[in-house]
């Protein structure tokens, strides 16, 4: 990843290179397809893919939106475009002095200096006001130096492959239609600190997670997960809540149960990747409900996986 801000003062690569351009939050199938169009035109001619996107939403500059719900932070969406193949992400600094550059300056400071040979882009992609910075105006801005490929809307199941929409299912708890749009489980990344211990005593210890970035969250409850810690991914369950049961009603907390794990991880990043929405957040009268309750959620957890690989 490539982290820069405008001006772009010199070449970024020794050559020219295959273009692709968009915000690409949560790196979803429709967004997975534009890419591999445009890996296709690359391997063609013989160029390496680039990728250039921002550091933030736009929206949370232009816009004035506060605390914009990600789906994918600027380092889990490098992992997910080194995975389809990208050579190059370029992450731009998304300024107030940035959303003001009038299209053709956008053009010839930005695509032109990050060396295109060829751009894809979705048919909604703009690079300033809609009505004049849009995909059919490019070639007028372009003035014929270089290749532009325009991918039409994506649809699943009769409605636009969207961030919005992947955004509502996590929050409604339908992982399932998540991942189905995502093309892949949905999935939080963040360092693992201190909480308070409790589920240790229970003799269920958690990891807590801090996220890395303003993340979506899947609705108040409990969760199968798998939880990814260096290179291995473990069956896990996973609560999002607030600690009910011991009075927080505050803050929202993140807490894996790594199964058939023991290490100390405290400070380490971890992924915890959410497949199946297995209850709500619930208080008991004692300790021994909770426990009892712990131990249905980790067999429940267990006959989930062992359903999904017969």
């Amino acid at each position: 990843m490539i982290n820069t801000s405008y001006p772009i003062k010199e070449p970024l690569t020794k050559s020219k290179v295959v273009l692709a351009l968009g915000f690409f939050d949560g790196v979803h199938i429709g967004h997975q397809k534009l890419i591999k169009e445009a890996k296709a035109i690359a391997d063609e001619k013989d160029l390496p893919l680039m990728v250039m996107t921002f550091d933030r939403h736009p929206k949370e500059v232009y816009a004035g939106v506060k605390n914009f719900d990600y789906l994918t932070s600027p380092s889990e969406k490098a992992y997910e475009m080194a995975k389809i193949g990208v050579d190059y992400l370029v992450m731009i600094k998304f300024t107030k002095e940035f959303s003001k550059l009038p299209p053709q300056v956008f053009v010839d400071d930005i695509i032109v200096k990050l060396r295109a040979d060829t751009v894809v882009a979705g048919f909604d992609y703009s690079y300033g006001p809609k009505d004049v910075a849009n995909m059919e105006n490019l070639p007028k801005f372009a003035k014929g130096r270089f290749e532009i490929k325009v991918i039409p809307k994506q649809i699943f199941e009769g409605k636009k492959i969207g961030s919005t929409e992947i955004r509502m299912a996590i929050k409604d708890g339908n992982l399932l239609l998540a991942e189905e749009l995502l093309g892949h489980p949905y999935a939080t990344t963040g360092k693992v600190v201190h909480g308070f211990r409790n589920g240790h005593k229970l003799g269920y210890p958690t990891a807590n997670l801090q996220l890395e970035a303003p993340k979506v969250l899947p609705k108040i409850g409990v969760y199968a997960t798998m939880t990814r810690v260096g290179d291995t991914w473990y069956e896990s369950m996973t609560s999002v809540g607030y600690n009910v049961m011991f009075n927080d009603e505050k803050q929202i907390f993140i807490e894996s149960n790594l199964f058939d794990f023991d290490q100390d991880i405290y400070g380490q990043e971890i992924t915890i990747a959410w497949y199946k929405y297995l209850r709500d957040e619930m208080k008991f009268d004692d300790l021994d409900g909770l426990i009892d309750q712990l131990a249905k959620d980790r067999k429940a957890t267990e006959a989930y996986f062992d359903q999904q690989a017969e």
